[in-house]
This record gives C-alpha cells, structure tokens and sequence, in this order.
C-alpha cells in the first residue's frame, strides 16, 4: 500500500519508509529500540519501555492512512479476510443489488423508462427519464477507454467537479472502510433555484455482469449528525445514484459504430429528490442539456488518459482481502464549510472546487438561457402598453 500512495502521489508527509529498521537505528545511538507489528506486540512493547530506565524508541508498523484514522495494515480485514465491518455494511449491500437491478433491466414493452435525449456524435449519450419519477434519470454513454480509467475518474469524488458542471464542490467526511465513504457534495444553483447540498454513503466495488469484469460505484443519501444542514442551501436526498462500468462488446462496438480498440459502457442513474421548488424548465435543462455536456466532458478527459482495464484503486484491497475495493485518498487541507465541520473528531478531507471563472461562466450562460427572454417579454409588452396609449390618448383628443 505504501508504493500504491507513493505512485499515485498521494503518501502523507507522515508516513515513514517500511522497510527501515528505526528501532536499530536507536540502537545504534545507544538508545532501546523495539519493533512492534500487532497491537499485542505493541502493548508489550510500551509495557516493557515504561519499565526501563532510559530512552526507548518503538518501531510500529501501520498502514500509511494519511487523512483517516492511523490503523495496523492487517486491520482492514478480519480473520477470514472479509472486510472489515462498519455499521452501514447492510446498507452498502443493500444500495448495491438495487443498482444492479436498476442498471441491467432491458427495455421492454412495460419499461418505466422514456427517451429524453440522444447524441450519436462525438461519444453517443443518451438520457432517459422516468415515468413516474420527475427527478429519475438513466444515462447510458460509451467512453473512448478502458473500464478501469473510466471508474478511476468517475469514481474520485474529489474529482466530480473537474466534469459535472453542476457540481461545484466536494468532501470526504470519513473513510469507513475498503470502498466505502462518507461523501458531501455541494451543487451550483440553476436559476431561479437555490443552491442544494447532498450527504451519502459511497460504494465501490467489482461486479460481474454477464460473466465479465465490471465496476460500480455507487451511493445514496445518509443522515450524519457531525454534517447539520445548512441555512442557505437545500439537502437534497439521493435515492440511489452512481455508475456501472462494462467493457464494450463486439456486438455493441459494430452497433454502435465505434472505431478505435478502447471502449467501454457507462449506465449512470440518478434518482432523488431535490426539495424545494423546482421549475420543469429547470428538470428539463438539467437532462437535456447539462448532464449531456458534463458526459461529454468526462468522454473528453478520458480519451486522452492512458487506457486500463484494472481499475488502480481497487487493485490493492483484491490483493488484500480478495474483495474488490478500496478507499479513495487524494487529500489536502482546506476551510471547511461550516463551523461543525471543523471540530477535530470529524474527519473532514480536501474541498475540491471549480475556479471562479467557471462559475461566472455558467451563471452567464444561465442568465441569457432563462433571464433574457423574460426581459424580451417586458420590454415588448412595454412597447405595447405605450403604443395603445398614445391611440386612448389620440382618440380622447
């Protein structure tokens, strides 16, 4: 794991080289050095320096953690090497079957889902609605990469607002174990409504559909005390969200018409519920025209990265546990957003934001989408009001 972060360039300043013996080099400067690499040998180890009459230096190894709480390297899984349990493991399960369900149902004549929107060029996309749902989508767009870079972007939450151009910052609350995390997400606001805010419960893991390899990243709203909602923002509740991740068929490939050798097939679902009022031109903008776009952008990114099938952050917790996932760490310090937030028993990790120019730049190409036609409407109705005047004024005289 310490080559993995040293790789990715992610390895905390704290965390020292595993294969130096510190404990002889205490010895070597005439001190006591022990090595301990349990929590039995540790317990001794301290028991036996309190005892002798001098300095004692202890080598404990542990997992380079960085930016969630310091741990033994075995910790993350138990005897059986299952992952290590958390106290939403049933949730996860649970979030995960019902995303599968959700993303490998086929159309059928009863199908709940209607066409919104579809793009054949440059990367085909298309969105889907649900009958009954105002706020449900399912996106369906084939990346020009492996599966593996694709899940390893779209996974990274501390990334989203690199292409989700709703999104305009991120935060990881806490790491609760392999694949699993504590997400808050802050979204823009899209004219006349606020700005939302959202709290979930991510999962990530290795599937198989259809007898291969696929990728799932998934998440849904949770209520954490430690994250109260904000005055001034909307919590919205994600029902179930996320993506599964395949690679591309033959089949498919011919289809589709997709040249070149990397390709893989992106099912995203998007279910929740925003609160607050929400315009239909907004719902309609956001499907039609807003999440096309940020699609297109991550297709965009994704084409210039190099190709992998094996998804980078997931291959060290398979080696470990025989479980496909792990934990995302790519973390500096940052403010926080809210006072609670920063108090010290919450672990609160990067705020990944977009520039300020972005953000002038979509509330401009919001305002001329929705605010200029409504001044056209006043100033014509203006227009109108003082022209039929001027006729009751002539016709008086």
């Amino acid at each position: 794991e310490y080559e993995r972060l040293e790789a990715q360039g992610t390895l905390p300043t704290t965390a020292l080289l595993p294969d130096i013996r510190y404990e002889l080099v205490a010895q070597a400067c005439g001190a006591r050095g022990l090595l301990a690499t349990t929590p039995e040998e540790l317990g001794k180890a301290v028991d036996s320096a309190m005892e002798h009459d001098g300095v004692t230096l202890i080598n404990c190894l542990i997992r380079p953690g960085g930016y969630q709480k310091l741990d033994f390297a075995h910790a993350a899984v138990d005897v059986q090497g299952q992952r290590a349990a958390h106290k939403y493991v049933e949730q996860c399960a649970d979030i995960e079957r019902t995303f599968m369900q959700m993303a490998t149902s086929e159309d059928s004549g009863a199908s709940p889902w209607t066409m919104l929107t579809s793009l054949e060029r440059p990367y085909p996309i298309s969105v889907q609605g649900h009958t009954a749902k105002p706020f449900c989508f399912r996106i369906v767009f084939y990346a020009p990469t492996s599966p593996g870079t694709a899940f390893d972007l779209l996974a990274n939450i501390l990334r989203r607002p690199e292409w989700d151009e709703l999104t305009e910052s991120t935060r990881i609350i806490e790491h609760l174990g392999p694949g699993d995390a504590i997400h808050y997400i802050k979204a823009k606001p899209v004219w006349p409504t606020s700005a939302r805010d959202s709290l979930l419960l991510s999962h990530l893991a290795a599937v198989q559909v259809n007898g291969a390899r696929a990728y799932l990243n998934v998440s849904k709203s949770i209520v954490d005390d430690r994250v109260p909602e904000i005055s001034d923002l909307v919590r919205m509740e994600a029902g179930i969200a996320g993506q599964l991740i395949t690679r591309v068929t033959e089949e498919e490939r011919r289809a589709m018409g997709l040249a070149g050798e990397h390709w893989c097939k992106v099912v995203q679902i998007a279910d929740g519920d925003l609160k607050g009022w929400i315009p239909k031109s907004v719902i309609k903008f956001i499907a039609t025209q807003a999440l096309p776009r940020s699609l297109k952008k991550v297709c965009q990114q994704l084409a210039v990265l190099p190709p992998s099938s094996e998804s980078a952050i997931l291959r060290p917790a398979t080696a470990l546990s025989g479980d496909a996932s792990t934990d995302l760490i790519k973390t500096t310090s940052s403010d926080v957003i809210n006072p609670i937030l920063a108090k010290p028993h919450v672990p609160i990790l990067r705020r990944n934001a977009v520039p300020a120019r972005s953000r002038w730049t979509m509330w401009l190409r919001v305002l001329m989408r929705y605010a200029t036609p409504a001044v056209v409407a006043a100033i014509t109705t203006l227009v109108f009001q003082m022209i039929l005047g001027r006729r009751a004024a002539r016709r008086m005289s």
